[in-house]
């Protein structure tokens, strides 16, 4: 479990050096608003169609060569972008690396053949932690790498750098990762294989788990790509103060998913955590949406990250209790491309809603998309999968 961490970390990190730096990368080559968040959607559009793919892969050959597979696909998409010409290459740079990245299911459902009912929402929560410290570490490397005058080459090291750290966290993969799925636990060729259909259907509870995570990533695809324009229509940011404001937030998480979620989840439940995660999220989103300085902006900050702190590792850890034992790589990569139409979706609309009705305008949707996640969540008690069958 710690090397698997290990691997996300460094994964994340090069993930996050290049987050803060996009939309502005984007707007150097000439690129609206619009054109700018519908570009950074490419990537989820790409995950969207190939999680299912990669989650039932994994399922049959294992978790690890998936891992290094979707790390590989990242580097390619790295130095891509960092020779792009206009912002159409930028989205079909983006677009490879989410048909690459099913990296990210197979570390979760890695992280859910590695536990039991007592430790799935702490497996989850340092897995949560491994990508929130990814998110201290790589905008605050961007945010130094970038300098105070951006240009064409920072922006281009920037994305080298990206793509080395990717390289370094597949290598961590192939030594220090071991195969957490069982060669007699591996769905066989000849086998059923899950259908997302089928799954939702006969799953009440997954669907819904799965409807919130859509609901959940569509309002923080809103407020990821249209914060860095607020920052600069609000405070007149560039990308080095967004970039140490995300590695802010990557903090808290940290602090959050690596011990307070998982001693949450024992005692409060997975189900309670992730309502009051979700009921602070909406504050958190409806507090940005009428800020204007750095104090209200902070608070509401404070608000998000504790929310999604405590609901992110009680969601995958609900989702992964619907899941048997062959077809944990699946149920992961249903709820990977659930995230992702929710990242195809909430970009696609974020740019347009920031032109058309300002700049406070995608937060106060978001807060409204995580209002009707709560009213989901608040279904009826789900049980796991392999406790309903017996």
């Amino acid at each position: 479990m710690l090397a698997l961490a290990g691997v996300v970390l460094i994964g994340m990190t090069g993930f996050g050096v290049f987050l803060p730096i996009f939309p502005f990368l984007s707007l150097e080559l000439g690129a609206t608003p619009t054109a700018t968040t519908i570009a950074m959607g490419a990537y989820s559009l790409g995950q969207f169609v190939a999680s299912p793919f990669w989650g039932r892969l994994s399922d049959r050959v294992g978790r690890k060569p998936i891992l290094i597979a979707g790390l590989l696909g990242g580097v390619a998409s790295y130095i891509w972008i960092a020779h792009a010409a206009s912002v159409y290459e930028l989205g079909a740079a983006r677009l490879f690396g989410g048909l690459m990245a099913g990296n990210v299911g197979a570390a979760f459902a890695a992280a859910a053949d590695l536990a039991d009912d007592k430790t799935r929402a702490r497996n989850m929560g340092l897995l949560g932690a491994a990508v929130g410290f990814g998110f201290i570490a790589g905008p605050a490397l961007g945010a130094l790498l970038i300098g105070d005058h951006p240009d064409r080459e920072s922006f281009a090291l920037v994305c080298y750098a990206s793509a080395a750290l990717a390289a370094l966290a597949a290598l961590a993969a192939v030594f220090l990762f071991r195969e957490s799925l069982d060669a007699t636990a591996r769905a066989t060729p000849g086998e059923a294989r899950p259908r997302r259909l089928a799954l939702l259907t006969s799953r009440p509870a997954l669907a819904r788990f799965v409807l919130v995570t859509f609901l959940v990533i569509a309002a923080q695809a809103l407020m990821e790509t249209t914060f860095g324009l607020w920052a600069d229509a609000e405070l007149n940011w560039g990308p080095r103060e967004v970039g140490w404001t995300l590695a802010a937030l990557g903090a808290g998480a940290v602090v959050l998913q690596g011990g307070g979620a998982g001693r949450a989840a024992r005692v409060l439940g997975e189900r309670l955590t992730l309502l009051i995660g979700l009921a602070l999220f909406a504050a958190g989103f409806g507090g940005l949406a009428v800020s204007h300085e750095v104090p209200t902006m902070a608070a509401s900050l404070a608000a998000l990250v504790i929310g999604i702190g405590l609901a992110t590792p009680a969601l995958n850890a609900l989702i992964a209790a619907q899941a048997e034992e062959k077809e944990r790589g699946a149920v992961m990569g249903l709820s990977q491309s659930a995230s992702a139409l929710g990242r195809v979706l909430g970009p696609l609309g974020a740019g347009a809603i920031f032109d058309q009705l300002g700049s406070g305008a995608p937060f106060a949707v978001a807060a409204l998309l995580i209002i009707g996640a709560l009213f989901v969540a608040l279904g009826e008690p789900a049980s796991s999968a392999v406790g309903s069958r017996q």
